[in-house]
């Protein structure tokens, strides 16, 4: 009798009775969700907050309805000694559910939790090899083994073996909770994960503590020197997603996105404009260089979805030398990508095309190329697509308008071209600190802006910040100065689409923006320093309200904590000059006014100046 492949098993066994009376026995319960495969799985996205999409879809187990929930389960199942046949029967049925996709949707990516105590299985691969996954459809390089370690492990020697015979398969790695419990150091080091997945313990209200903060901003560092991803989960709320991408998170999971469903969906609409809107705030370099990537923009050959078959995009391509892609649009919008290179290694060359002839030429795309809105700078775009995988590193980038609808391609030699030039004058004109730009583009802009009644400047310094940074020392005094800069350049499109911010030096800086500001947000920018601000003091100033530091006499004196002053300058103020230097002299005036204000209050603030002309001064 021929032995039954573990994929005919797994199709034999996917489909459980569930008719079945319900054991008393708690243990005989889980008995039965294992035995027959009472498991259902459920897709929570991990979503690339640079555009809005889906990066990839954790796969969760979830039982049946009258067990409590999963820990619940994987807790019982573990004191009768069936933890790993839970784990098998777990990706048993992820894999069956994946199969059930529709064809686009089985192509990207997912992540598949494994403990690794299941790795000193000799039955691991059972069901899970390379040819297992392709009787489904499926493609191992699409998958993500993600190690929940909730215990320590024994043999690390056996442990890094297995991980490499996964890795050398063509999987993908993941080390989940890092940085808690047992994913400590020792297993970074031996599986060298391709993804790190933040716990949430470290994300959780990480807006309020400084000290998170610090330790995020390094494991951003620290990936990217061992070229791993780093994704944080259990985000909630978008004060933690703001924070966490200010520290050069890009990639996030959590109930803030969605919460874990039977079929993996993309973003809401809503959600994907909202998460594109927040992370404008953080693209503010070099606004005065025209480095926006959108005057990149070349058109591109699009196909509609179901438009051309494998044979019609093979004949164009063979006819076309120089066509090098087609974008697959839905409703204009972009889909997909296929390159000639990617195009015929999956078709096995020219010769093989007849492989797809049939097929919608969109089941050869790739379904998740790099996607900006035109708005985003080149620096921005030109880090973001050098980190990608080395398969699509020299892939087109596809630009979209704010409305998602596609514009055009920008290839990476035009990319790498502009992003140079930008970054040499770059170099030449920004603060070494903040790397805003400096004195000779303020200068620029505020003559720009002249030409319009309706133009405003504001000119923003610290108070007492001498002071802090004598008591604190010049290393705090910087992250003081940086932290200025993160504030107004977080506020800076709330001011005006337009707007543009610049460090003059020290702790000065200067916004020039095409219309004046409201209350509302220079209220907002005003009360976000002052929160942004505490993580730079010790817990003993803070509740006092104040630091001590000593004169130029050497004595001793209690100093408020430090606020942001804000002078707001309406170009119809300063009509008659036409030199920035008038503004920078009526921009003094007002800023000693609004200081003796925040002395007052202890909170930052602002003025408008109000004379009608300068004459009036």
């Amino acid at each position: 009798m021929a032995r039954e492949s573990s994929v005919e098993k797994m199709k034999r066994t996917a489909t459980p009775n569930r008719g079945t009376a319900l054991p008393d026995n708690p243990v005989r319960n889980v008995a039965r969700v294992i035995d027959e495969l009472l498991i259902c799985p459920h897709f929570q996205p991990i979503v690339d907050l640079f555009g809005g999409q889906v990066l990839a879809w954790e796969v969760l187990s979830r039982g049946p309805s009258w067990l409590q929930g999963p820990t619940e389960l994987f807790l019982e199942a573990e004191s009768i000694g069936r933890s790993v046949d839970l784990e098998r029967a777990c990706r048993t049925m992820a894999l069956q559910a994946i199969a059930g996709l529709p064809t686009s949707m089985r192509g990207r990516r997912f992540f598949v939790n494994v403990s690794p105590e299941v790795f000193s299985d000799p039955k691991l691969m059972d069901g899970f090899t390379n040819a297992d996954l392709e009787a489904f459809g499926l493609d191992q390089r699409n998958f993500v083994i993600e190690i929940t370690e909730k215990e320590s492990i024994v043999d690390y020697a056996a442990f890094e073996r297995q991980i490499q015979r996964f890795v050398q398969a063509g999987f993908k790695i993941a080390l989940d909770d890092f940085g808690a419990g047992h994913s400590g150091l020792v297993t970074l080091v031996t599986c060298s994960p391709h993804f790190l997945k933040l716990d949430m313990s470290l994300c959780r209200d990480i807006h309020h503590h400084g000290y998170k903060q610090h330790l995020v901003k390094s494991l951003v560092a620290f990936a990217a020197s061992v070229d791993a991803t780093l994704i944080a989960e259990g985000v909630e709320v978008w004060e933690e997603l703001e924070t966490l991408a200010r520290l050069g998170i890009r990639f996030a999971q959590g109930f803030l996105f969605a919460r874990p469903t039977p079929a993996p969906a993309e973003l809401a609409e809503d959600l994907r404009k909202e998460l594109v809107r927040i992370m404008r705030q953080f693209n503010y370099r070099e606004a005065d260089l025209n480095e926006a990537v959108g005057p990149l923009v070349i058109s591109c050959t699009t196909i509609r979805e179901r438009e051309k078959s494998g044979e019609e995009i093979d004949r164009s391509f063979r006819k076309n030398p120089g066509l090098d892609h087609f974008v697959v649009v839905r409703d204009e919008r972009p889909i997909g990508l296929i390159t000639r290179q990617s195009y015929y290694s999956k078709t096995g060359g020219p010769v093989g095309y007849h492989l797809f002839q049939r097929k919608p030429a969109e089941e050869s795309a790739k379904q998740t190329p790099l996607i900006v809105e035109d708005s985003m700078s080149i620096t921005t775009l030109a880090k973001l697509a050098m980190e990608r995988p080395p398969q699509d590193i020299y892939d087109p980038v596809l630009v979209v308008n704010e409305e998602g609808r596609l514009l055009g391609s920008v290839t990476i030699r035009q990319l790498m071209m502009r992003s140079t030039a930008l970054e040499v004058q770059s170099a030449q004109g920004s603060n070494p600190l903040t790397g805003l730009p400096g004195n000779r583009s303020i200068e620029r802009w505020i003559l720009d802006a002249f030409e319009s009644n309706s133009a405003s400047v504001l000119y923003a310094d610290l108070d007492r910040f001498k002071e802090f940074n004598d008591c604190y020392g010049f290393l705090q005094g910087d992250e003081m100065i940086r932290c200025a800069a993160r504030v107004l350049s977080r506020v800076l499109s709330s001011f005006h689409e337009g707007a543009r911010l610049g460090h003059i030096g020290g702790d000065d800086f200067v916004v020039v923006a095409p219309s004046v500001p409201g209350v509302a947000e220079l209220d907002r920018a005003c009360a976000m320093f002052d929160e942004e601000r505490l993580h730079l003091f010790s817990p003993s100033d803070i509740e006092r309200g104040y630091f001590v530091a000593q004169d130029r006499k050497g004595r001793e004196r209690h100093v408020p904590l430090v606020t942001m002053s804000i002078a707001v300058v309406p170009r119809h103020t300063v009509i008659g000059a036409e030199h920035p230097g008038a503004v920078a002299q009526t921009a003094a005036s007002l800023k000693r006014k609004v200081k003796e204000v925040t002395s007052e209050t202890g909170r930052s603030g602002y003025l408008f100046e109000r004379r009608r002309s300068l004459t009036e001064a």
